[in-house]
């Protein structure tokens, strides 16, 4: 089963838009086609965003989003996250890469362009791979075309 960890903006664009590549995303986790996985502080940004700047009708689409979806909770240490990784990336996001990393995924999604995709990011040799909800969708579905041969 392939690992993925979300990005709070792929839970936040989920939530505002049915057929965006976030949602789609969202949707092989309720088929069960992946597996998904985020931190606390992943999904209470993702809500704290959603209270700030949307209405409660999608608030509440995220809420059935991450019911039907389930996302596997994993700790981690946010002064250890920041110490280790402050070299490449800014602390906040610094929070992300340690969630990936902590949930051993193959994937970390997200839309974060400016900090994720990053010279610097890229050349950490990090233990999963940064990409945008399209790309993941490129590959589930070639994945899915090469199994049904």
């Amino acid at each position: 089963m392939i690992r993925i960890f979300l990005d709070a903006n792929i839970y936040f664009s989920a939530a505002r838009s049915l057929q965006g590549g976030s949602a789609i995303v969202l949707e092989f986790a309720k088929k069960g086609r992946v597996e998904l996985f985020a931190t606390s502080a992943v999904l209470k940004e993702a809500e704290r965003n959603l209270r700030l700047k949307e209405k409660v009708l999608v608030l509440i689409r995220h809420y059935g989003n991450l019911k039907l979806a389930k996302p596997k909770i994993v700790k981690i240490s946010g002064r250890r996250a920041k110490e280790k990784l402050k070299l490449i990336i800014n602390e906040k996001d610094a929070l992300i890469l340690a969630g990936a990393e902590k949930a051993k995924a193959d994937y970390l999604v997200t839309l974060d362009k400016k900090h994720f995709f990053a010279e610097k990011v890229g050349l950490a040799k990090l233990p999963f791979e940064i990409i945008t909800p399209g790309h993941l969708i490129e590959r589930l579905v070639a994945d899915l075309r090469n199994s049904s041969r």
